[in-house]
């Protein structure tokens, strides 16, 4: 074969010099390591209770693992995943504890604005009833 000067290196015909492999190689690793995006949202137990309250209709531990779950989140400071404020509140509202319930409904209408509709509704019915019926919380649910 034909040997050609090439960037100081001796090459062969129809292979790429030896540094071009070595910066195809650097480039392909930087590429793929280093640069690993963090999560967005620390889901931390969030499937869990889900299962819990819906599946299991245990709702002290769907309770727990969503405190957990937005704990965590606030913790290691990554954001608290959509729904999880809500679903909280909505499990506080049913056990009666209406003032946490609303504060949960506005933290997840602030941190995600398309969800505000639907929180302002939820609020606005729990003060109706709170203002018609103090004991309307044990009475029945936001659903009705």
């Amino acid at each position: 074969m034909i040997a050609v000067q090439h960037c100081g290196t001796l090459a062969r015909r129809g292979r790429a010099p030896h540094w071009l492999w070595f910066a195809m190689a650097f480039a392909s690793a930087v590429a793929t390591s280093g640069c690993g995006s963090r999560p967005l949202y620390n889901w931390g137990r969030y499937e869990d209770s889900l299962h819990a309250s819906y599946i299991g209709h245990d709702e002290a531990k769907a309770s727990a693992d969503l405190e957990a779950t937005i704990t965590a989140a606030q913790q290691t400071g990554q954001r608290i995943p959509p729904g999880v404020c809500a679903e909280y509140g909505f499990l506080l509202y049913k056990r009666g504890q209406r003032d946490r319930a609303v504060a949960l409904f506005q933290q997840e209408a602030q941190l995600f604005p398309e969800s505000k509709p639907l929180m302002d509704r939820l609020i606005a019915k729990i003060r109706e009833r709170s203002a018609a019926d103090p004991n309307a919380a044990a009475q029945g649910g936001l659903e009705q």
